[in-house]
């Protein structure tokens, strides 16, 4: 139904229509609006009859990999996933168009009673909603989203637990201080039940900034990564499951994955939505951090992997970028239309990259998650070390992969050892002591076991609300 909603009307005039009623204060309306933008999570593990717990997950990229990898596969949880044009449309009838992720804290009075106002309709809607979908419980991918901020509160005010299943958990030394500021300047204290987070680091950053106490703060592990211990457990003895068997090549080509990274990727920014009035989606920034930018390991490392595909025309290159246009669009301004590149070299933008990195012989990325999956799944790294990475001023901002990677000293280098790479044999099952301390330092989840921690602190917290 949402996808026929959306499809029929567009997603502009199912926002208007969403954020008129809102307006008008038609509580019923918008309550039934958002049942029908609310689609149930397929998962083997929900073959119908009744359920114990009902959760309400409200829609973001991986974090829907999250949520499917831990209640979506318990048999004790029927997940429903709510289309994120609600909470947004919902939130524009009454919050002032300068308020974002990265600027709600205010001390203006017609900016709190906006807050208020949303708050008090967001309680008149919940019966009406609640009447029409069980719902024990509401989880969201981060604790600052603008929108959700006073969803949280209102439903803690009635007793219904609203977490965040933090997924933003990749933070260099430098990021850790930057973000503790952020989040105590600009984001201000969570009003929810719990944060459940992926490492120590985060935790760190939040309890530092008072965002939340620390007997509210979970450290759960990325629950997405459960699946790539598996895979790596089973394929070695050629029984992965079937999802997995399918995206395997069958051509007898290697493939080398390439996680891209734009100019800025891991240096502090503030990023603003663009109804804020900030076309470039960048708040100016004055001190000197704001002037660093990864410019030339940006340009000689993607010039690296083209020049890769040109030499070795038995080699398939995959370029993935995030599915937005400041992502791709760099790509293709520095390396011309992919309708011109060589045929064995692709770019792609979307869909989930667990197929694409477990078909791949070879992964290289900078500041990227991504690198923590291929290295759970035995793969061999390859990391651009050269140019700003190697300028003091930039340490602070990356990501070290440690022992688990391989460090290319220049554009050049990157390319031949990524031609050496191909080389290497496939790594074993078991994962060394060193690799498994990596993983839990940044994934919090050396053991394949986090979507069980995190379906256990949830479901504790419905508990605790019932028995409250």
């Amino acid at each position: 139904m949402k996808h026929f909603l959306v499809h029929v009307a567009g997603r502009g005039v199912m926002e208007r229509l969403v954020r008129l009623m809102a307006g008008l204060h038609q509580h019923f309306i918008v309550a039934i609006l958002f049942r029908l933008l609310t689609r149930r999570m397929p998962s083997d593990a929900d073959q119908g009859g009744h359920k114990r717990y009902h959760v309400l997950m409200i829609d973001k990229d991986t974090f829907y990999e999250d949520v499917h990898a831990s209640l979506g596969a318990s048999r004790e949880v029927r997940v429903y996933v709510a289309h994120r044009v609600m909470v947004k449309s919902i939130a524009a009838a009454f919050l002032p168009p300068e308020l974002d992720d990265n600027f709600y804290v205010s001390d203006d009075p017609k900016t709190i009673q906006a807050k208020r106002n949303y708050g008090a309709f967001l309680t008149a809607m919940w019966p009406h909603l609640t009447r029409l979908l069980r719902i024990d419980a509401v989880v969201s991918a981060n604790f600052g989203y603008y929108a959700e901020r006073e969803f949280a509160g209102a439903l803690e005010a009635m007793g219904v637990p609203f977490l965040a299943l933090h997924k933003e958990n990749l933070k260099s030394p430098g990021r850790m201080d930057f973000f503790a500021d952020l989040y105590r300047a600009r984001r201000g204290p969570f009003t929810g039940r719990r944060i459940l987070v992926y490492n120590e680091i985060e935790r760190i950053v939040q309890t530092r900034a008072e965002v939340i106490a620390p007997d509210r703060v979970t450290i759960c592990g990325m629950p997405r990564l459960d699946r790539v211990h598996y895979w790596r457990r089973h394929e070695a003895n050629g029984t992965a499951n079937d999802a997995a068997n399918d995206t395997v090549n069958n051509t007898g080509r290697k493939q080398v994955l390439f996680f891209s990274f734009t100019t800025k990727t891991g240096l502090p920014q503030i990023r603003r939505k663009s109804r804020s009035g900030f076309a470039n989606l960048a708040e100016p920034m004055d001190d000197a951090v704001a002037k660093l930018s990864w410019e030339t390991l940006f340009r000689d490392s993607h010039r690296a992997l083209y020049r890769l595909a040109q030499e070795r025309p038995d080699v398939d290159v995959v370029i993935k970028t995030k599915p937005r246009p400041r992502d791709y669009d760099p790509v293709i301004a520095l390396l011309g239309d992919p309708a011109t590149w060589p045929e064995n070299l692709k770019l792609v933008y979307k869909g989930d990259p667990f197929k694409l990195m477990i078909t791949a012989h070879t992964v290289c990325g900078f500041n990227t998650t991504g690198l923590f999956e291929a290295i759970t799944a035995g793969k061999t790294i390859v990391v651009p070390r050269f140019a700003e990475a190697l300028d003091p001023a930039y340490e602070p901002f990356i990501v070290d992969y440690e022992a688990a990677a391989s460090y290319a000293t220049s554009g050049e280098d990157l390319t031949a050892k990524l031609q050496a790479s191909l080389e290497q044999p496939v790594q074993g099952v078991e994962l060394a002591v060193a690799t498994k301390e990596l993983l839990d330092k940044w994934t919090g989840n050396p053991d394949g076991k986090a979507s069980e921690r995190v379906t256990k602190a949830v479901l504790s917290e419905i508990d605790a609300s019932r028995n409250g």
